[in-house]
């Protein structure tokens, strides 16, 4: 996959141009420090502080054609999304987000502008919620699809689950529902 020859007749590199270990290079360089990463991006797999014992994890996948659509939305717009729709998932369960896994599979022709500008989003919107990235993996397929994975510490607190509400509690909600 590491061919570093452009497509004929295309100035822009693809993904199958960059390759799979020169592309993970490029998308973790600018990854901050974080006191929760002890190990980050860049190794088998990531160790992660948690300092009251309890981990709140959950996972999202948007696939390219069900969830979003790369001629109606920017590249970062569907990375910023791809984030949003974990670390909100943390945040509703009353935790404050940490750190983010993030898997993506897209076709070896996709440009690798694309992927590199998505994951900028994906950043951004985690670095706006207090996250850093901590690693993942990248496969080709058919389709753009990302599986993100976020993790987050309660702080101490207690959990906030959908059946805790009760008569007189405010719910609040940002957005559309669902």
């Amino acid at each position: 996959m590491a061919d570093e020859r452009t497509r004929e007749g295309s100035s822009e590199r693809t993904l199958r141009d960059v390759g799979e270990f020169a592309l993970i290079e490029r998308l973790i360089s600018d990854v901050p420090a974080s006191d929760v990463v002890e190990i980050g991006p860049g190794d088998d797999a990531a160790v992660v502080r948690c300092p009251d014992g309890r981990v709140v994890a959950c996972v999202d996948v948007l696939v390219e054609g069900k969830h979003f659509r790369r001629d109606w939305s920017t590249s970062i717009d569907i990375g910023r999304r791809a984030a949003a729709a974990s670390l909100s998932d943390i945040n509703a369960m009353g935790a404050v987000s940490t750190t983010l896994l993030v898997g993506v599979a897209a076709p070896g022709d996709l440009p690798a502008t694309w992927l590199i500008e998505a994951a900028a989003g994906l950043k951004e919107e985690a670095e706006r919620a207090g996250a850093v990235l901590v690693g993942g993996d990248t496969t080709e397929a058919d389709a753009v699809v990302f599986s993100v994975t976020a993790l987050g510490s309660l702080e101490d607190r207690s959990a906030v689950t959908r059946g805790g509400a009760r008569p007189g509690d405010v719910v609040a909600v940002c957005g559309r529902l669902g």
